[in-house]
């Protein structure tokens, strides 16, 4: 499997587990002129900004890891753009990270704090 087709397997996987917990999808694959954003979902009143990572040859860990600090930044500023775009700042945030490796599934709320 191609590595883009894994990361899109990836996110519907981790969508699916997201909803069974109690979110609903606000979009997926948000782009901003500086970074982009896999899954922005709803959980209760607030917004959720998801990296996903799919390692399926992986261990656990080695996803979050790949959420480098530069990585983070990224993220921030593509949230701060959604936030704006979509008139939510005044919306509480989160940024989760979904790891999915071979030992299966793993999401981190709140995995990293905002950082411009």
């Amino acid at each position: 499997m191609k590595r883009y087709d894994a990361g899109i397997q990836g996110e519907q996987e981790a969508e699916n587990a997201l909803t069974r917990q109690g979110m609903t999808l606000r979009t997926r694959r948000y782009r901003a002129e500086d970074g982009e954003i896999d899954l922005v979902m709803q959980d209760g009143e607030t917004i959720v900004f998801v990296e996903v990572k799919a390692r399926p040859q992986s261990r656990a860990g080695q996803g979050m890891l790949a959420v480098t600090p530069a990585k983070q930044r990224r993220i921030c500023h593509a949230a701060m753009h959604y936030l704006l775009e979509n008139d939510c700042m005044d919306v509480p945030a989160r940024f989760d990270v979904v790891e999915i490796t071979r030992d299966g599934l793993i999401h981190v709320k709140n995995a990293f704090m905002a950082s411009m």
